[in-house]
Order: C-alpha cells, then sequence, then structure tokens
C-alpha cells in the first residue's frame, strides 16, 4: 500500500485543473479585488430595489452576477486549500474568499425582507406579467421562506454570526484532516511494511485477510480519535448549537424542520426512514451472523465490519481501469452521458490520488463556470472505484444541470443528490456481476453490494438517527458531553450490528466514532443518502430492464436542476418518497441479495 506523498510530488495528470478558473493564483488575486467592490455596488440599491418590477429585474441581474463572481471565487479557493489543508497560503486564500462572501451577504441583508414587503398580489402579478416572469421559480423559492424572514438589521445579525460560527467545522476540519492524523500510529501491514495510519488507508486496512492488521488499525486509529474526544465533543457541541440557534431565530419549531424546510420534506419522512430501517434490521444481522460463520470466526469484532466475505478473491484496479469499467457501466444511459465522462476522466476533473495534507474521503464539486471537478483519495480498491463511479454520478448530474439550466436555477438540491451518484453504483455493480462467470467473483460482487446498504442505507440512517438525537438533546436543555455522545453512539451501533459482535474492550473503542465524522457538521444531510439509495435502487432496476422511456426521463431529471421541487422531479422518474414503498423496494432487493450470497458460499 502507497504512502501518501507531499502535494508536490504528485504527478501532474493525476490531478485537477484548476487553471479552466483561474490561470495563476495572481489571475485569481485580481478578480478577488474586483469583485471586492461587488458588495457596495449591490448596497447602493437598498432604497429602490423593489419600486418597480423593471427595477427589481435590474436588480436580480446584478445579484446573480456578483453571487456568480464570488461562488467561482470561493470555489477556486476551497479547492486550493483541499489540496493541501496544512498550507498557510491556502488557508489564507480560502478566509479572503469567505471574507468576501460574507461580506456579500452582509450587503445584501436588505433583500429578502424588502422583496417580502410588496404585497402578495402585486408580486404575483409582476412575476406573471413582466420579464419577472424569468425568474419566477427562483423568486417563489424566497416568497415561501415568508414566514421565517426578519427584519433587516436582524437579518443583518445573522449573516454577521455565520461569519463566526463557521468556526466549529473548520476547526473539525483542520484536526481531522491534518493534527490527527499527523498523530496516527505506524502499524505492520500484511507484508509486515510499517504504514501509517490515516484517514486514507483506514478503510483499505480493515478490508484486508489478516485479523491482527485490522485490529492494529482499528485500536490504533481509534485510539487517537478517543485522545481528542474531549475537544471534538466541544466542536460538535457548538455546530449543534448553531444550527438551533439559526432555527430558533428564524421562528423554526427545531433545526430538523429548519433543514428540511429547505427541500420541501417534513419530518415524517425523516421519521418513517429510522422506523423503516429499525424493522428491516434483522436482515442486516442475518448478513452479520452469516459472514461470522463463513469466515469461521469464533468472535466477530467490530474491526472484521470492512473485511469481504470471500477473502481468496484479490481485486485491485488502477484508476483508469476503475474510468473505463465506470464508462461501459452507465453506457446504458446514452452517447451523450458517456462521451462527457470519458472527456471529463482525460480533461483532469478529477484529483486522484491521496497527499500529505489533502482533504479526506471524496466529493463532486466545481461551479457553474467550472467543470464538474471530483475529488477522490483512490486506493485501488474495489470500493474506491465504486467512489470513482459515485463522484462522476454527481458530476454528470451537474454537468447536466448547469448545461440546461440558466445559473439561478441550475443547483439541484441535496435530497435528490445523491439519486446519481447511487445509480451509477448500481449499473456499475450490475456490470461487474455480469462480466464474470466465476462463482467466488459473483459472492464478492455481491458481498459489495450488500455492503453498500451497509454503509448508504444502514449506516446514513444511524448516523441520522445520531444527528436526531443530539440536535433534541440541546433543544431539551441538555449539553453533549463526551460520556454522553459516546454512550448514545454505542447503544446505536449495538442495536444497528446486532448480536453477532462481541463488544468486547476493543471494539468499544467505537463508540468515539461520532468524533471523526464530518457529516455531522453539514446539518441533517445524512439522510440523503438513504433516500438516494432507494430512489437510485428503483430508478437503476428500471433502467437496467430496459422500461420504455425511463432512460430518457432520468436524463430529463439530471437536466432539470432546481427548477421544480425535489419530491416532484423523483415523482416524474417513477419515485415517490412521501410513501414507504421506495425504502420497502430496496430492503426487498437486499434480502434477495443476502439470500443468493447464502446459496453460493453455503452449498
Amino acid at each position: 500500500m502507497k504512502e501518501p506523498v507531499k502535494r508536490i510530488d504528485v504527478s501532474r495528470n493525476d490531478t485537477w485543473d484548476l487553471t479552466i478558473m483561474y490561470k495563476t493564483p495572481e489571475d485569481w488575486n485580481k478578480a478577488l479585488e474586483e469583485a471586492s467592490l461587488l458588495p457596495k455596488k449591490l448596497a447602493a440599491y437598498r432604497d429602490t430595489a423593489t419600486e418597480s418590477p423593471e427595477k427589481l429585474f435590474e436588480v436580480i441581474d446584478a445579484v446573480l452576477h456578483a453571487k456568480r463572481k464570488v461562488e467561482k471565487l470561493f470555489t477556486y479557493a476551497s479547492m486550493v486549500q483541499d489540496q493541501d489543508l496544512s498550507d498557510p497560503a491556502s488557508s489564507e486564500m480560502n478566509q479572503k474568499a469567505l471574507d468576501l462572501s460574507t461580506a456579500l451577504s452582509t450587503s445584501l441583508s436588505w433583500f429578502n425582507p424588502q422583496l417580502l414587503a410588496v404585497p402578495e398580489k402585486t408580486m404575483a402579478g409582476w412575476i406573471k406579467d413582466t420579464p419577472l416572469s424569468r425568474y419566477r421559480v427562483w423568486l417563489e423559492e424566497i416568497l415561501r421562506n415568508r414566514p421565517y424572514i426578519l427584519s433587516d438589521a436582524e437579518e443583518r445579525i445573522i449573516i454577521l454570526a455565520s461569519d463566526a460560527t463557521r468556526v466549529f467545522s473548520g476547526t473539525f476540519g483542520k484536526l481531522n484532516n491534518v493534527e490527527i492524523p499527523a498523530r496516527l500510529p505506524e502499524i505492520s501491514d500484511e507484508t509486515g511494511r510499517k504504514v501509517k495510519l490515516s484517514n486514507g488507508n483506514i478503510v483499505p486496512l480493515l478490508q484486508g485477510a489478516d485479523d491482527t492488521v485490522r485490529k492494529n488499525a482499528f485500536t490504533g486509529y481509534y485510539r487517537e480519535i478517543k485522545g481528542n474526544s474531549e475537544t471534538l465533543a466541544s466542536l460538535l457541541d457548538g455546530q449543534v448549537r448553531t444550527n438551533i440557534f439559526r432555527a430558533k431565530a428564524r421562528n423554526y419549531p427545531s433545526a430538523l424542520e429548519a433543514s428540511l424546510f429547505k427541500d420541501r420534506v417534513n419530518t415524517n419522512v425523516y421519521e418513517a426512514l429510522i422506523s423503516s430501517v429499525h424493522e428491516s434490521l434483522p436482515v442486516m444481522h442475518r448478513y452479520y451472523r452469516m459472514k461470522k460463520r463463513v469466515m469461521g470466526l469464533e468472535k466477530l469484532h467490530l474491526y472484521d465490519v470492512y473485511t469481504p466475505i470471500v477473502r481468496d478473491v484479490d481485486v485491485k484496479y488502477t484508476v483508469s481501469q476503475g474510468e473505463e469499467m465506470t464508462l461501459k457501466a452507465v453506457s446504458l444511459l446514452g452517447n451523450n452521458y458517456t462521451d462527457t465522462l470519458r472527456r471529463g476522466f482525460k480533461n483532469r476533473w478529477t484529483d486522484r490520488y491521496e497527499n500529505i495534507g489533502k482533504r479526506s474521503g471524496a466529493y463532486s464539486g466545481g461551479c457553474f463556470d467550472s467543470p464538474p471537478y471530483m475529488l477522490l483519495n483512490f486506493s485501488g480498491t474495489l470500493d474506491s472505484v465504486f467512489t470513482l463511479a459515485h463522484e462522476a454520478g454527481h458530476s454528470m448530474h451537474s454537468w447536466f444541470s448547469r448545461k440546461n439550466q440558466p445559473y439561478h436555477t441550475s443547483s439541484y438540491r441535496i435530497l435528490v443528490a445523491e439519486v446519481a451518484s447511487i445509480t451509477n453504483e448500481m449499473l456499475l455493480a450490475n456490470y461487474l456481476r455480469n462480466n464474470t462467470e466465476d462463482s467466488n467473483v459473483s459472492a464478492y460482487l455481491i458481498d459489495n453490494q450488500i455492503n453498500d446498504f451497509r454503509t448508504t442505507l444502514f449506516r446514513q440512517t444511524m448516523f441520522a438517527e445520531f444527528e436526531l438525537l443530539i440536535h433534541r438533546r440541546i433543544e431539551q436543555g441538555g449539553s453533549l458531553s463526551t460520556k454522553w455522545l459516546n454512550t448514545s453512539y454505542l447503544n446505536l451501533v449495538k442495536l444497528y450490528h446486532g448480536d453477532a459482535f462481541e463488544y468486547d474492550e476493543d471494539d468499544s473503542l467505537i463508540e468515539t466514532e461520532w468524533a471523526r465524522i464530518p457529516h455531522f457538521y453539514y446539518n441533517f444531510y445524512v439522510y440523503k443518502y438513504a433516500t438516494g439509495l432507494a430512489s437510485a435502487a428503483s430508478i437503476s432496476s428500471r433502467i437496467l430492464n430496459n422500461e420504455a422511456g425511463v432512460v430518457q426521463g432520468y436524463l430529463n431529471f439530471l437536466s432539470s436542476g432546481g427548477a421544480r421541487p425535489p419530491l416532484e422531479l423523483l415523482k416524474e422518474t417513477g419515485v415517490d418518497l412521501e410513501t414507504p414503498i421506495p425504502v420497502e423496494e430496496a430492503m426487498q432487493r437486499l434480502s434477495y441479495l443476502v439470500t443468493d450470497l447464502e446459496l453460493l458460499l453455503e452449498k
């Protein structure tokens, strides 16, 4: 297993090409200087913005122009910083972009209140009978916030507070990606070679065949996390209080409802997901018991969770192989989709490998004026190939949305964001199973699909339940002490994993896993992974069954951006998340996979 190198030693072809946005950092600085005039320019509209529909149209044009400029500046700066979070120059650049973003938001604190001060009937007439109709969707999204928009002065305070409160997530990022990794211990890998633990290699090490390596990786990693848990508990407490402050300040009943409002989702969807997964836990527990039997383990530990049941299949891939398999898997979506993605792989949309200081994990990013970039930490495992396909799904969703929508409706809601990525994963799983005749490889791939359900549906729902617990804890007057966090998290781990595991002293280190999860700083984001899998399971099944019109309908969905509410967009693909049907269908699919695996391995 290769150890991470310094950023300067990474091959240029394995990095993303940020010169598409700005040729040099000097060009970025020049653009930043020019954009620094925008807040003052927009503030000048304060007293005249809504005096007529024509004037409002002019102001909206100016606002969107400014947001687009600043979004590009911020995207570039944040991506430069993600290349090496230990680099002070990139951190300074990112802070400058954040400061400008805050200044722009502050200068516009009057905009929404003034917009909402226009009588509803008057505004409805303007939107219907003037050029403002071009911005109907964008305006209506603002206007539906009428009950939660505050006065000019109060809006300004909220915006100014955001600059201070983002310190919780920012500090977590530094601690999780720079300082803790620097202190992680070395262990011996399966070849006896010393390897320093990192965020990038912990999962590959836990997937290995040697139980001693798995145990040492698990205990070495989580003991270091535990040593930082008091600080991390304080940061998480601050982040949750920030979410609650914002919700209360805007008169939402709770932080959960404030977050769901943006996606036009009610709390029933969130709570029904948790309830449905609880009902299906026996299927996952059945899988864990089978895993213990097939692997011949006297005791099953939590550091065995990631290990493939089929150990004698050595599946390793280069990033080029992963890209090619992804392209073949998504060929069902048509030449336009496939050819565009192939160009992206060739034209450096992707930052491929881990390097020292680089942000952990993976994401798809970019902005309206850039390619839909992807950050990876590709390790050669099948899991990393699926991550590649996953982020490619996000990027192609962004590409279709930005190509077919104007700037103001090009951003799709987070609720539907995971649909495209997980659909890609399911198409890849089908492609791989169809292209092997080896029963061991088939078992390996089925096991991988089951683990996709484990990580995306069960694990993310467990995270969603934990996130609900920590917000309710503070909303009810409590605090997030390390002891309470550890106890609450360990109880959920036991509930979701069942009685197949030992939960001994080493296993109990998992109680601090909450401390390393960045998604807990994203404000009720994780449940969308689970609903995304359920939606993708339905869509991908119909694509694979060659149902008439399904591919074009799916491409229309990808191209719609934020032009319509997310649940409405999903209904047009045949998925209705307001019913339990998508989750139930996903669970049926999981049950079939577990049965298939039992038939292959326990004949």
